[in-house]
């Protein structure tokens, strides 16, 4: 491990390439893989959890709730909720705490060098090599790492024929991809995955750049709510993401979310691996989101995804080039590939691009990863446990 010393301080290098080098399973192979069956019991808080759908009140003193039974003709099962407002105002979110961009640097200074960048299935959940699949029909341009304008958040290209397909699933390591809401875009902003106890990797576009701010995560979100029990969802309390000088550069187009709930301790998560350059034109990878122009009710996922080229910059930015189908929605969503019986991603979705490439030139699709997306991670994992 790349480790320097900085005032008595321990601290990683801004490239340290965190995971394994050797190549990952292709997904053909994976697929071939036995299921792993949990025990099937849920721990209580999970449970606890899932059973309840909270309401949030702000008021200066102790909301008085009272229930009683309502009657109104043919529904006999109905009881009402009354909370007196005289002093009290629903709030329907809880407000985020602090949204911070920081210099590189300064994360780096603050990460634990022997920080496991390895994910986490826990013994109860049964973990799956492809999801149970459904029947399906078939903004302001960011800057790339050579400072080109040719990055679009989040226009995206599709390449036919349409290989997404639309699941439905909770299992491990598919429970762990979560529909994003935010209150600058009330319909929903994109996609995240659980990437630690109670931490969530997604692109930085998404974060809100307003204040008061809420962001929303719903973990295998289905038609509504999430699979794993109506009432398992977290609010955000604090964004972290880098500073790249103003502009947000798409090879540095992720952030980490801390959650109020520890959802990923009940459910598990996703752990992080680099890319190597060794694996390009290899179809190594899977993507995972929810796409407005699939159903962005409900979670698709495409597998056999290659890389074709990599930009990477010396703050360990990395913008992975693909022809994977991507479209609004698919923002933050993992490309992950698996090592052994482990799921890492390799960096969240971001934008589109127009690289000569391709081929005459046109529009591909774009994944930013590289060292810096681990170390954002471990930096999560090292301070917000």
């Amino acid at each position: 491990m790349a480790e320097h010393t900085k005032s008595g301080q321990r601290s990683v290098d801004a490239l340290h390439f965190a995971g394994e080098r050797h190549e990952p399973l292709r997904p053909d192979e994976a697929a071939r893989r036995r299921p792993t069956l949990g025990t099937g019991e849920r721990p209580p808080e999970l449970e606890a959890l899932a059973r309840s759908r909270s309401i949030f009140v702000r008021s200066d003193t102790e909301p008085k709730v009272e229930v009683s039974r309502a009657e109104p003709e043919g529904e006999r099962d109905l009881w009402r909720v009354d909370i007196p407002i005289e002093r009290a105002q629903a709030a329907g979110a809880i407000l985020g705490q602090t949204s911070i961009r920081r210099k590189p640097e300064e994360f780096l200074a603050e990460i634990d060098p022997d920080v496991d960048y390895r994910g986490y299935k826990p013994e109860w959940m049964d973990a799956l090599p492809v999801p149970r699949v459904l029947p399906q029909p078939a903004a302001s341009p960011m800057v790339r790492l050579d400072g080109r304008r040719f990055v679009r958040p989040f226009q995206t290209t599709r390449f036919l024929p349409e290989e997404r397909q639309v699941f439905q699933d909770a299992s491990y390591p598919w429970g762990t991809v979560a529909k994003v809401f935010t209150n600058t875009r009330p319909g929903g902003a994109g996609t995240g995955v659980l990437i630690g106890p109670r931490l969530v990797a997604t692109a930085s576009h998404v974060v809100p750049r307003t204040s008061p701010w809420w962001m929303r995560i719903v973990p295998a979100y289905f038609d509504g709510s999430s699979l794993h029990g109506s009432g398992v969802q977290s609010f955000v309390s604090d964004t972290r993401s880098f500073d790249t000088g103003g502009d947000v550069v798409c090879g540095y187009d992720w952030a980490i979310l801390r959650l109020y709930e520890p959802l990923g301790a009940s459910l598990g998560f996703m752990g992080i691996n680099g890319y190597d350059d060794d694996w390009e034109n290899k179809p190594l990878f899977s993507v995972v989101g929810y796409p407005r122009a699939i159903n962005s009710q409900r979670p698709s996922f495409q597998t056999g995804v290659s890389v074709f080229d990599d930009d990477s910059d010396s703050n360990g930015g990395m913008e992975l080039e693909t022809r994977a189908d991507m479209g609004p929605g698919n923002s933050g969503g993992p490309m992950f590939a698996r090592w052994g019986t482990d799921h890492r991603a390799v960096g969240v979705v971001s934008g589109e691009e127009y690289d000569d490439a391709l081929g005459g030139g046109e529009w591909g699709n774009v994944v930013a990863g590289g060292a810096g997306f681990g170390n954002l991670v471990r930096w999560g994992r090292t301070n917000w446990p």
